[in-house]
């Protein structure tokens, strides 16, 4: 017995009972890991396949194995009277963990108050607006201040030259990586503080190809866009979106809607009543139909764009609200345009080049030689 209680004597110190404050924590991480995702879904209100809600239950579940991980080891394995760097580990752990999701719930906070709410499939959620994404950088700032002095503080770094050395590093660090994040950001404040570009609105693109999307969200340093012809989302830079030339379809300045204007290229045989009763036919379809969401209220305005070598250029104006619907608006459209013209008798392919000489200036006179 004698041998048995020596073993537990000098076995016990290092499997001493958890004090409250370990078992209060061990509780409350594994808790927060069984029903984190209950617990993030009603808190963001985001569907449970959404990608959001997945990556911060990655995070937030990690934070909470490295503390539950950091107790153990702190405890049973590198249990001493004074601090080691379990207890430093576990303490940073805890500070990291505590800022994180202080910047998470104060951004959230702010853009209950401060954000505008909109309605996205059918779906109403909160974007950000200048004010918001403002004070959430503000509040991110404050947060991470404290956190960077509060792991000076466990770390034990309490002299002022180690405390202005490991702040030093962390500025050294923020200063070489500025040139990969400070325009994003600035840019994106930008765009939101003029509100050429909200969420919601549809944007063409001037490329190679134009591309028509619509501005899911913007984001801290990116803007996501939604492509309405492909329908995939589409990722840009705050700074690279900012310097491009856009045009946003959204925001028409006339209150009949966007001027939409289709060009077609008719030849010059075809005489111009022919052409306008064949569009005015199409038109008149297109307005009837309930899935063309042409402004039916104001007429058609059909005028000759160009006056090329090869055919007569007509552009075709008319109205559209329904923006979103914008594409699916063209192809209807022109298939109307299509039919209507094949009824009339009217080609739409590019006429060869023909050059009609009057039969005076042939005529060859018997004198002249070849």
């Amino acid at each position: 017995m004698n041998g048995l209680d020596n073993l537990i004597q000098t076995v016990w110190p290092a499997w001493e009972p958890f004090s409250w404050l370990e078992l209060g924590l061990l509780a409350v991480s594994i808790l927060f890991i069984i029903f984190s995702g209950f617990l993030l879904q009603k808190f963001w209100h985001l569907p449970a396949e959404s990608k959001r809600l997945k990556s911060r239950l990655k995070v937030f579940r990690a934070f909470n194995f490295l503390i539950v991980f950091a107790i153990l080891l702190n405890h049973f394995i590198l249990f001493t009277d004074s601090p080691g760097w379990a207890h430093k580990l576990l303490g940073v752990v805890m500070v990291i963990f505590s800022a994180f999701w202080a910047t998470q719930i104060t951004g959230y906070f702010i853009r209950r108050r401060y954000g505008r709410r909109r309605e996205f499939n059918n779906e109403k959620i909160i974007s950000e607006t200048y004010n918001s994404r403002l004070l959430s950088l503000l509040a991110t700032v404050f947060i991470i201040a404290v956190a960077l002095i509060g792991i000076i503080q466990v770390l034990g770094f309490s002299s002022l030259l180690e405390a202005g050395g490991m702040i030093g590093i962390f500025g050294v660090m923020l200063a070489l990586t500025q040139a990969s994040w400070a325009p994003d950001i600035i840019s994106g404040l930008i765009i939101l503080n003029s509100g050429l570009v909200d969420e919601g609105d549809v944007i063409e693109l001037e490329g190679k190809d134009d591309t028509i999307a619509m501005v899911y969200k913007t984001k801290l340093f990116h803007t996501e866009l939604l492509n309405l012809v492909n329908n995939h989302r589409i990722m840009l830079g705050n700074a690279k979106l900012r310097g491009m030339l856009l045009q946003n379809l959204s925001k028409f300045a006339s209150a009949k809607g966007l001027r939409e204007v289709l060009r077609f290229k008719i030849s010059y045989d075809v005489p111009e009543e022919k052409v306008r009763a064949c569009f005015q036919q199409a038109y008149d379809k297109a307005a009837e139909d309930d899935e063309i969401s042409i402004q039916n209220d104001h007429e058609m305005q059909l005028r000759v764009f160009d006056t090329g070598d090869y055919a007569v250029e007509w552009a075709l104006y008319y109205y559209i609200k329904d923006i979103r619907n914008l594409v699916k608006n063209r192809q209807l459209f022109r298939a109307e345009i299509l039919a209507s013209c094949a009824k009339h008798g009217i080609s739409l392919a590019t006429p060869d080049l023909q050059h009609i000489t009057p039969q005076s200036q042939i005529t060859v006179s018997q004198n002249d030689t070849v």
